[in-house]
Parts: structure tokens; sequence; C-alpha cells
């Protein structure tokens, strides 16, 4: 089948449209100390899900931490099984068709737009709503691993321990629990905007590649789906609700130390978000550059 077994970790970061110039190397205000007074260090670092050279480039400061660490942690760890996963879960069961679902009028749409990227319309009729919004919401893809994948493939070569804080199903049922007709409105949205995708996508590399923690997380509440009620569910699911599994399962390799773990950069901030919530469960989170000897 089609390959599109990449960009559901790529739509769950580029549901929120940003737009933001680019001031520095990636890295600024992206990577965090972590740790309990008088145990080792741990350090979390946020993602972008996309395969740009620009936000692979990282920063001295963020190798260094990555090259120290005993253990990576990912939302999810994307090896073959998880790339066969995700492509088995995008599809409808045997018994539905898009076509159907959608109607003649808005298929035929979406089908001329698939097509153009590669897809044909037999292929298409087995994608659920969401998964074609996946598919039509993409960043172009330049053949290369997203930043995660990159992260991943360096701690398998550095024989790290590998954990990942949530599961497969876990992160489709996101997608898989809104209804239908949630769905729909949501790939309609995409349809309508397609010809805005490029910039969108690109207004969030430039987002991402800023740094600017603040700034990113008031752009992303500018979620544009046109309904208001969908947005704040949809963002409370894929952010919020998230964080609240994926800091569960961190703690424990967060009182080991030595940890690396990177997530999708919106998990970081606001009152739910990350930082602010290992705070509360007692960590102290603080930038590289501030010492905090002899535990640094």
């Amino acid at each position: 089948m089609w390959n599109i077994s990449r960009n559901v970790q790529r739509l769950i970061f580029c549901c929120c449209f940003l737009t933001l110039s680019c001031q520095a190397s990636v890295g600024q205000g992206l990577l965090w100390r972590v740790h309990l007074p008088k145990h080792p260090a741990n350090f979390l670092f946020g993602t972008i899900h996309v395969d740009d050279k620009r936000v692979k480039k990282l920063n001295d400061q963020v190798i260094r931490r990555f090259n120290e660490s005993k253990t990576l942690c990912l939302e999810i760890l994307p090896d073959r099984e998880m790339q066969v996963g995700i492509g088995l879960a995008m599809l409808l069961p045997e018994k539905q068709s898009l076509d159907a679902i959608l109607g003649n009028r808005l298929f035929s749409r979406l089908s001329l737009s698939l097509n153009k990227l590669g897809m044909d319309p037999l292929q298409a009729t087995r994608l659920k709503p969401w998964a074609a919004m996946v598919v039509l919401s993409r960043p172009q893809t330049r053949g290369g691993y997203a930043l995660d994948e990159q992260l991943y493939h360096w701690g398998v070569y550095q024989y790290k321990q590998l954990c990942a804080l949530e599961t497969l199903q876990e992160q489709l049922s996101v997608f898989d629990k809104l209804s239908l007709k949630d769905q729909v409105a949501l790939l309609e949205d995409s349809l309508r905007h397609q010809g805005m995708l490029h910039d969108m996508n690109e207004a969030l590399i430039q987002a991402y590649l800023s740094g600017n923690l603040d700034e990113i997380y008031r752009r992303s509440l500018e979620v544009a789906t046109g309904n208001n009620n969908l947005s704040q569910r949809l963002r409370d699911a894929l952010i919020d609700q998230r964080n609240l599994h994926m800091l569960n399962r961190m703690i424990p390799q967060l009182k080991k130390g030595r940890s690396f773990i990177a997530v999708g950069a919106l998990h970081l901030p606001g009152k739910n978000g990350l930082l602010n919530l290992l705070r509360q469960n007692g960590f102290v989170v603080t930038p590289p550059s501030v010492s905090v000897n002899p535990w640094y």
C-alpha cells in the first residue's frame, strides 16, 4: 500500500498552525534539565515530527546531552512494528468505504487531491476519514527521517536503553475516538485550507526553529478548524491528556537519572505542559545554562 506510516506523528504536532520568524539553530528554549534534588540529571527536549534538515541540525548542547545519556525515551519507538501498525490502523473495516461515508461529491474532491500525492481512488476508499486528513496534511518529505526517527536511530547506534512513553494504540485512539462527523469535519477543513498547507507547514517549522516556547504555546491556541468546541476537544486529547499519560511513564526513568526524553515541543509549555507538571511533582526543571552544581 502507498507509504503513509510516518504521517500520524507529524499530524499530532501539525494540528496547530503557527506563524513566527526563524531566529536560531535548534536548541534554544527546547532543552531542559530535569532532576530530583541531589540526583543525576536528565534532559527533556522538544521535537517536531518532520523531515527537514533545518530542524535536524541540532546545536552542540543538545548533541552533548544526548550522547551523555544512558536512556532514550520517545513518545513511541519508530521501529518496524510501529510502521506496520500505523498503516493497518489507518484502514477502515472491510465492509466500510470512505466514498460511502463522504458521499460522491466530497470523495471526488478528496480523491483528486490524493491522486496528486500518488494515491489512487481505490486506495483512498480504504482510509478512515482522519487517515485521509493525515495524508492530505502531511509536510513534504525528503525521503529521510523525521527528527524523532533520527534520534531513535542514534540511540540504537549508541546502544542506549530505549523506552516509549505511549503505545501506538494510545496515540491513534485520539483520532479513532472522534465521531465520524468530527473526522469528516476535520477532513473538510484540510481540503478547504489545502492551498495554504505549504505556507502553514513552513510557518510551523519557523516557529520551532525560533525555540520560543511561550510564543509557540500562544500560537498553538490558534487551531484552524472553524469549530471551537471540536478544536478544544482535539487539543485536550492531543496535548493535555497525553501529557498526563507521558508524565506518569517518564517519572520512573527520571528518578533513575541520565535519561534523554524527546517529545513534541507543544507538550512542554503551558499550565498543563510537561515542564509545569514536572515541577508540581517535585522535579527541578531548569535550562542547561543554569548551574546546579554539584549535581549538574
